[in-house]
C-alpha cells in the first residue's frame, strides 16, 4: 500500500471518528416524549429503551425499543423524530378484559390471551382445571359481555350473570343458541347439541 492510500485512509478514519464525535455531542436528545402510555410509567419506560434525555439524538434507533416491546403490557411501540433534538416514543399498550384466576394468584387477561402482571381486577373472572380453555373463556366472554364469573372444566363452560347461570359444551352451541339465551326465561340454564335445558 502506497503513501498516498495510507493517507487516504487515515483521512477517512480521522473524518469517521469526528462524526461520530459530533453525534455524540452536537445533537443530544433535548426533548423526549411518550405517548399512548397508561400502566407503564415513564420511569419504567426510560429504563427498558435505555433512552433519556441528553443522550445522542441519532443513536436512539429501534434497536433500543425491542425490550420495551418485550413487556406483555406492550402491543406496540415506535419511534418518531419530529425534528432534530427531539424524540417521541408512541406505545399501544394492552389492556386487561377479565381477572384469571391460577395457583399464583389472579393476573389481568388481554383480549389475546397475554397475561398483564399487576393488571387492575377487571372483566369477568376466569378460572378453571383440566386443559387450558383460557382462550375459549375469552370468546364467551367477548360473546356475554355482562359475564361475572366463568369456570371451565374438561365437560364445558359455565357463566354466571346478573343472577343467572349458564351451562355450555362448547362455543359452537354458545353461538348457535345465544340469540335465544336473552330471552329464555329461568336462572339455569344449560345449552346442549340438541337444545336448551331450563330449570326455573
Amino acid at each position: 500500500m502506497g503513501g498516498a492510500a495510507i493517507s487516504r485512509l487515515v483521512l477517512v478514519l480521522l473524518l469517521g471518528v469526528t462524526l461520530y464525535i459530533a453525534s455524540l455531542v452536537i445533537w443530544p436528545i433535548e426533548e423526549l416524549y411518550l405517548d399512548g402510555n397508561s400502566h407503564l410509567d415513564r420511569g419504567q419506560i426510560l429504563a427498558l429503551t435505555d433512552i433519556y434525555p441528553g443522550d445522542p439524538w441519532l443513536w436512539a434507533t429501534n434497536r433500543k425499543l425491542r425490550s420495551l416491546r418485550d413487556s406483555p403490557w406492550v402491543l406496540e411501540a415506535r419511534m418518531e423524530r419530529p425534528r432534530i433534538g427531539v424524540l417521541r416514543i408512541v406505545i399501544r399498550e394492552r389492556v386487561p378484559v377479565a381477572t384469571l384466576y391460577t395457583s399464583e394468584g389472579p393476573v389481568g387477561l388481554a383480549v389475546d390471551g397475554t397475561r398483564l402482571p399487576g393488571a387492575k381486577s377487571s372483566g369477568p373472572v376466569i378460572e378453571g382445571f383440566g386443559e387450558d380453555r383460557t382462550m375459549e373463556a375469552l370468546q364467551v366472554a367477548a360473546l356475554i359481555p355482562a359475564a361475572e364469573h366463568i369456570t371451565y372444566n374438561p365437560a364445558g363452560f359455565t357463566v354466571d350473570w346478573g343472577g343467572r347461570r349458564l351451562w355450555i359444551r362448547s362455543l359452537e352451541y354458545l353461538r348457535m343458541w345465544l340469540p335465544h339465551v336473552s330471552s329464555i326465561r329461568g336462572s339455569d340454564v344449560a345449552i346442549y347439541s340438541w337444545g336448551v335445558s331450563i330449570r326455573r
